[in-house]
């Protein structure tokens, strides 16, 4: 989830339980190997979306969220009847159910944003500081615990985050205009970080394919309007690009969704980083973009802090 990522990305903020672990001991093992592919598989389709809508180039903001969020409403509705879930959910829980959708809306949008002025690596990066949100407003808003190490590595994730955007040399090549993209990509972290907490206090009351129904339709509802008030019609190019963001962010999300079923969220939660490797990749041989020293140094940071935690909590796992 990316911000255009549903609610299997919080997992990867939350090792498995010792009890989890052990009643799928038995096949846990020889799916794991088949679950990293799918992560790996994920993390691809997720590089190709952010790529896809730079390529979809000055189509309104609004039209490419909105195509994206149609097609995954699509999914989730075939995701919710093959769940037997409620479609929309329970009547009391619609308050949580309505602030988590518009939520990630705003963090989808923002993203792309992201994508549309800044490098494609550099936007994915900021992007994926939203596990370390999640970290955060979960110790302040759900009570859980936030341990010494957890803010040492947030505070070197943020320091990562302020390599990427580069404040300083934004102000001096064009003032506040020139870091307001950096801001917004980060932007979408923190509100990708805030959907997922909302997830996990939804975690037990409603079934994950249900919150991704209700915030697709959601999201769809409210970019529609915006979209025919200024419509464009797509070249056969950009039309293609829009039907590829939402293709590869469905195919991430349903990947992504399927690694976590094979195995324990952390197990295969790192390979989710991958996307940045790929996003850089993509960027190179697309348009040439070539992260600076300080986005490279950045990215370590954040990815390093990331696998610390990662194989923090399978010491935990196992020990418990």
């Amino acid at each position: 989830m990316s911000a255009g990522k549903s609610d299997a990305s919080c997992a990867t903020s939350q090792p498995a339980t010792s009890s989890q672990v052990a009643s799928s001991s038995s096949t846990e093992g020889e799916n794991r190997p088949r679950a990293v592919v799918l992560m790996c598989l994920s993390a691809i389709s997720f590089a190709l979306m952010g790529a896809m809508v730079k390529l979809s180039g000055d189509l309104p903001l609004f039209e490419k969220v909105f195509v994206r969020n149609l097609v995954s409403l699509v999914v989730a509705v075939v995701m919710v009847r093959m769940a037997g879930a409620r479609l929309l959910g329970h009547w009391h829980h619609q308050p949580l159910l309505l602030a988590r959708s518009l939520i990630g809306l705003g963090g989808v949008m923002s993203f792309f944003y992201a994508i549309d002025h800044l490098l494609l690596a550099d936007a994915t990066i900021l992007n994926k500081l939203s596990p370390f949100f999640v970290m955060l407003f979960a110790g302040m808003f759900l009570a859980e615990r936030l341990g010494g190490w957890r803010l040492v590595g947030m505070l070197i994730a943020f320091v990562g985050a302020t390599l990427v955007i580069k404040p300083q040399m934004a102000f001096a090549e064009g003032g506040v205009e020139a870091l307001f993209p950096a801001l917004v990509g980060l932007g979408s972290a923190m509100l990708a970080g805030a959907a997922y907490t909302l997830i996990r206090a939804l975690r037990g009351r409603e079934a994950s394919a249900t919150i991704v129904l209700h915030f697709s339709l959601v999201s769809s509802i409210v970019t529609l309007v915006p979209m025919l008030m200024n419509p464009v019609m797509p070249s056969a190019p950009q039309a293609l690009a829009l039907l590829g963001i939402g293709v590869f962010a469905a195919g991430g999300q349903i990947l992504m969704t399927t690694a976590y079923r094979l195995a324990p969220a952390g197990e295969v939660s790192i390979y989710s980083y991958l996307t940045i490797v790929f996003s850089a990749l993509a960027g190179w041989a697309i348009w040439g973009e070539v992260p600076d020293a300080a986005s490279l140094m950045g990215f370590l940071l954040i990815a390093g802090v990331a696998l610390v935690g990662w194989h923090a909590s399978r010491v935990a796992v196992r020990v418990v």
